[in-house]
């Protein structure tokens, strides 16, 4: 397994609110996550801290021996559920943390498997050479218009709305999460990121910095530098994950 991620405040911002953890243990598990903060520069930067170190020590209580797809499954939902809790009761303690959120992807990597919880618009998808595949779903305005036929994908990237989403974690007492299993081959790569990547630069252009990188290291870099190209109007931030 190798993972790699990195994140940069983009050329508009004046703070960086993601945050992105990935931990591998010898046992042969992985953990990955990225929450991209809103609610002011301070209070969305702790929301997404909070929310992503929360899930991170949640998910570790994932046993090699017990990995089967629905254990898995289970501890990310209550992840989700733990990182909630601990931002909206936050979120209620002082003023200043009013109208804290984030959104969240993330999961469990066990072999050949991987368990993700997708809360908001940020992404997962997978890439395999020069073809890619969004794996989630967003919860977002553009998002449900798109799916309900209202808006086309075209008009949806221009929309005045398209940064609002729908659901996010701590910003109710309780969150609905999207669980999804993917199967990943060699030669394939997890790609966890925020919208200041996937906001600026075409899918087609992700892959291909992935494809033609020969390191993690240098795939997260190509892509920060293609979304600050396009104006990074936005925090950026790229988690690779490979079996």
């Amino acid at each position: 397994m190798n993972a790699y991620g990195k994140t940069d405040k983009g050329l508009v911002r004046a703070n960086n609110q993601d945050t992105f953890r990935t931990e591998l243990n010898e046992n042969g598990l992985g953990f990955v996550v990225l929450c991209d903060g809103m609610g002011g520069a301070r209070a969305g930067n702790i929301a997404s801290e909070r929310a992503a170190e929360r899930f991170l020590k949640e998910v570790q209580a994932a046993k090699p021996d017990e990995a089967d797809a629905d254990t898995l499954s289970g501890i990310v939902e209550r992840a989700v559920a733990a990182a909630n809790q601990e931002v909206y009761e936050l979120s209620q303690s002082s003023a200043a943390y009013n109208g804290m959120g984030t959104t969240l992807v993330g999961g469990i990597c066990a072999g050949d498997k991987v368990i993700l919880a997708n809360v908001g618009d940020s992404r997962a998808y997978l890439v395999d050479g020069a073809s890619i595949a969004q794996m989630t779903s967003d919860h977002s305005l553009v998002a449900e218009m798109v799916r309900t036929g209202r808006l086309s994908e075209e008009d949806a990237k221009v929309y005045p709305g398209r940064n609002l989403i729908t659901r996010a974690i701590g910003v109710d007492a309780e969150v609905q999460a999207d669980l999804y299993q993917i199967t990943i081959h060699d030669g394939q790569t997890l790609l966890l990121c925020s919208d200041g990547l996937c906001g600026l630069v075409t899918d087609a252009e992700i892959a291909a910095a992935v494809a033609q990188a020969a390191t993690q290291e240098e795939a997260c870099e190509k892509l920060i530098s293609l979304a600050c190209s396009a104006g990074g109007s936005d925090n950026i931030t790229v988690v690779l994950y490979t079996k």
